[in-house]
């Protein structure tokens, strides 16, 4: 026996008919919705703005959501300042000296260096705050190391090894100390625990991070840190020349200094200006 059938039986012809009415206005509506969305958008495309960017995890990585910690905070307030942004991965060295020579609008994120200042922009606003150790193997100094500044690796006889243009190669050169530079974090660690170096200067959550990635979990009971030898704003570097580079720079800033950017850097807990303490050495 056939399936049964309750109510109101509806000739075919007319259930088409209502099919292809309701469909036309549907899809009118839809349409309308969609244009009405989207006309702003495409008379006034919003802004790209493209910064190039090293690998630097958990701050800034090409290997997560979000491509890091610095890097959300980039986009957030770009964003919200009416922008989009595109992240541009290269060797941190190549990353600065693009940007400083105009083929990127901006760079992130680097301490404040007098020889940076006079090549490219620093805003007033930092987007985080970097506190610096020195890691170092408890085998081969059991006693540890009583270190806090750079200038006390001269006295107590160690050789640092560290990364191209990172903050310390200025500092290394203004105390005499001999260093070994090498092109990336990776080598550098593996260059530590070859023996090779006496101590490795980083970031302390971006240290710890990087050592278990690289030489593994069981690497961490090896190994132990310094007090902080310095603490430190960090920025966004715009390019002096890019046709953006000054007016976003100028933009971030207003940005910043609105309750919107204020209630932002609050919660980075960054809402300090580049003229009060960039860089405090301990």
């Amino acid at each position: 026996m056939g399936k049964r059938q309750t109510g109101v039986i509806v000739p075919r012809w007319l259930v088409m008919l209502l099919q292809i009415v309701w469909g036309t206005v549907w899809g009118i509506s839809g349409a309308v919705a969609q244009e009405g969305n989207a006309g702003p958008e495409r008379s006034q495309p919003k802004p790209e703005v493209l910064f190039a960017v090293g690998e630097w995890p958990p701050m800034i990585t090409e290997n997560v959501p979000g491509f890091g910690i610095h890097t959300e905070r980039v986009t957030e307030a770009f964003v919200a300042m009416g922008y989009r942004v595109r992240y541009i991965f290269l060797p941190w060295r190549r990353a600065y000296e693009l940007t400083a020579r105009g083929e990127y609008a901006a760079t992130f994120s680097w301490i404040w260096t007098p020889e940076r200042s006079a090549e490219i922009i620093y805003p007033d606003h930092p987007v985080a705050r970097a506190y610096q150790k020195g890691f170092y193997k408890k085998s081969r100094f059991p006693d540890g190391l009583e270190i806090d500044r750079i200038a006390d690796l001269d006295p107590l006889g160690l050789r640092p090894v560290g990364v191209a243009s990172y903050w310390y190669e200025v500092e290394f050169r203004r105390h005499g100390i001999e260093a070994d530079i090498v092109t990336s974090s990776e080598a550098a660690w593996r260059f530590l625990d070859a023996g090779r170096a006496d101590i490795f200067f980083e970031e302390e959550q971006v240290g710890w991070l990087d050592m278990k990635r690289i030489l593994g979990e069981e690497a961490v009971a090896n190994y132990t840190t310094t007090q902080p030898v310095q603490s430190d704003d960090m920025f966004i570097l715009f390019s002096r020349n890019h046709p953006m580079g000054p007016a976003l720079r100028d933009a971030f800033d207003r940005f910043l200094d609105t309750p919107n950017g204020q209630s932002m850097c609050r919660r980075w807990g960054v809402c300090k200006k580049s003229g009060e303490n960039q860089s405090v050495p301990n």
